[in-house]
């Protein structure tokens, strides 16, 4: 509790740090275009976030259900409100132990969550990386913008964070030397903090549900069919979510300054760069890379308007929507 406490102060004192420079400049005109911007074209935006979230669910749900029937709106409300635990720790690393909890109070067993989760996870990972490269054609064959510096440096290093990732994923889900000797390696340092007593027994218990898991686990990839359809699946939710800044474009009735397929690609530049910024959201990484690569087309003061609104269009509003749903389905988890 603490430390999500501390987490939500980081993000609030970002944020001002963040309207502070966005608005500096040109306060008068981005305040106009913010109070002047089409209401209907930004509930479009959302409707994008929206279908992320769905297609999220739809994800979520089936890994689920090779462990146990559960409801399809459960699993899109456990997304939604993931939003928020995703938003404020660093790196979006809260909202995996808050499904396994709630689908342990579902009557879920840990290590099957664990597997569900894990499971996600790497269908995600590998959805990341195929749009990255789709983005990266695209940006090579239209030319969308000059990736040279160090932002192509970023770019990199970006990609090869997603990819150890992936790969950290794969060897803990399907190694199971891995898993045991990690687990050995544990037991035999809580045996000498004199925390455990029976340390063989222990040892056999987790062994057997390291089989468990790792044999769960290789579900995944034995149904290939199901698993290309679910990184598709996955791969259709980014695209959705990348989008939002022509909407919110439309929104300022501008509809010329770039278009969908360019949104995306940059989105995802900034998506994939902010990656590995240690704080809630990606916070100043992501607003700073926004007004960098959309500078190329908008100019000031539309540009901040532009990065202020999908900003809160993809960020601050599914937090928003997602805390008061936990907190309405608290005593329901």
């Amino acid at each position: 509790m603490k430390n999500k406490l501390i987490n939500i102060i980081i993000i609030i004192v970002l944020t001002l740090v963040v309207l502070y420079f966005s608005l500096k400049d040109n306060y008068n005109e981005i305040i106009t275009l913010l109070l002047n911007a089409d209401i209907r074209w930004l509930f479009i935006g959302y409707l994008f976030v929206l279908s992320y979230t769905f297609f999220k669910a739809i994800i979520t749900n089936d890994i689920i259900n090779k462990f146990r029937t559960y409801g399809f709106f459960k699993t899109f409300s456990l997304q939604i409100m993931t939003f928020f635990f995703n938003a404020v720790t660093p790196f979006s690393t809260g909202g995996q132990p808050f499904q396994i909890y709630v689908l342990k109070k579902n009557k879920v067993p840990i290590s099957d969550g664990t597997n569900i989760i894990m499971q996600e996870s790497i269908i995600h990972q590998i959805a990341v990386i195929v749009v990255g490269f789709i983005t990266l054609t695209l940006n090579w064959i239209f030319k969308i913008c000059e990736i040279e510096g160090i932002v192509l440096s970023f770019l990199i290093i970006g990609f090869l964070v997603n990819v150890l990732v992936l790969g950290i994923l794969f060897l803990i889900s399907y190694s199971k030397k891995v898993n045991k000797s990690l687990i050995k390696w544990f037991i035999n340092l809580l045996t000498v903090l004199r925390l455990v007593k029976n340390k063989q027994q222990l040892l056999t218990k987790l062994n057997k549900t390291i089989e468990d898991f790792t044999n769960n686990s290789k579900v995944l990839l034995k149904e290939k069919k199901r698993f290309i359809k679910l990184v598709g699946i996955n791969c259709i939710a980014l695209f959705c979510l990348y989008v939002v800044p022509l909407t919110v474009l439309f929104s300022f009735g501008d509809y010329s300054s770039f278009d969908g397929i360019t949104a995306i690609v940059l989105v995802s530049f900034v998506s994939i760069i902010s990656s590995y910024i240690p704080l809630p959201g990606g916070m100043g990484g992501q607003e700073y890379l926004f007004i960098l690569l959309f500078g190329f087309y908008v100019n000031k003061p539309l540009l901040s308007s532009l990065m202020l609104l999908w900003r809160f269009i993809t960020y601050y509003l599914p937090m928003i929507i997602g805390a008061i749903i936990f907190n309405i389905k608290q005593k329901e988890i």
